[in-house]
């Protein structure tokens, strides 16, 4: 199920359920701002909510293209490679920028279930194209492994430290048996990067090892460059890779 952010302005509230219910019929999860107040936690929350998806989708009126929140968030999403759709509903200025992205104008139809069914078609193939572009490399590739290791834990432990990604020098103690690790807020270590799928991968704690195994990410599971394609012992020191952009490494430290 892919996650779709909703971009529109306040005034729009009505276009935008109404494309909320449209997708959610299509079988994908739309996410819609709820009229929020405008505080710390609330842009927490929508930055990690537009960093989940795997698109954006822009209602393009009047009153969108004057918002600086919009604005936000369709740049957010185009610099963190997301892709940005524009769902044009009325003339309005534009940003240049927004010349590029995938654009429908629901003006150039006069049957509005017609637009629907040309959009929805045309997005699900675009959305396929986006995917097939983040697929892993072949088994074998190997990837950068510039990392920094001057920070390790102390305490005794089971240990994961991300070395490269958007939590860089974060050390997670592992304590339990299993551990999930993905986009999802319900992974027990939870990575906000376009390139890790929602759940991404997992560790298994096997007598007095960790094992990982992949979980059928779009854009792979590495263990010290090379793509793993079953489940495989960690060692002390291995680095661990989610996609490119994001670099694990897994530490023990052992009592004194």
């Amino acid at each position: 199920m892919k996650n779709i952010y909703l971009s529109y302005a306040r005034e729009d509230a009505e276009a935008a359920e109404e494309l909320r219910r449209i997708l959610l019929a299509q079988g994908f999860r739309p996410w819609r701002d709820p009229q929020p107040d405008l505080d710390a936690q609330w842009q927490h929350e929508m930055d990690g909510a537009i960093q989940a998806a795997d698109a954006l989708i822009l209602l393009v009126t009047a009153a969108s293209a004057a918002s600086t929140w919009v604005t936000y968030e369709w740049a957010l999403a185009l610099g963190a490679g997301i892709p940005v759709f524009a769902l044009i509903y009325e003339e309005a200025p534009e940003h240049p920028r927004l010349s590029t992205i995938h654009r429908y104008d629901l003006r150039e139809f006069g049957d509005e279930n017609h637009f629907w069914d040309h959009f929805l078609a045309d997005f699900k193939r675009q959305l396929e194209a986006a995917a097939a572009e983040k697929r892993p490399p072949p088994a074998g590739a190997r990837q950068s492994l510039d990392i920094d290791r001057r920070l390790m834990p102390s305490e005794p432990g089971y240990w994961i430290v991300m070395r490269r990604g958007p939590l860089q020098n974060q050390m997670i103690q592992l304590e339990r048996e299993v551990v999930n690790i993905g986009r999802d807020i319900a992974n027990d270590i939870v990575i906000r990067d376009p390139q890790v799928s929602r759940f991404h991968q997992r560790l298994t704690l096997q007598g007095a090892d960790y094992h990982i195994e992949d979980l059928g990410s779009a854009n792979g599971t590495g263990v010290n460059g090379l793509q793993i394609a079953r489940r495989a012992r960690l060692n002390d020191g291995d680095i661990i890779a989610l996609g490119d952009a994001v670099l694990l490494t897994y530490d023990l430290v052992y009592p004194e």
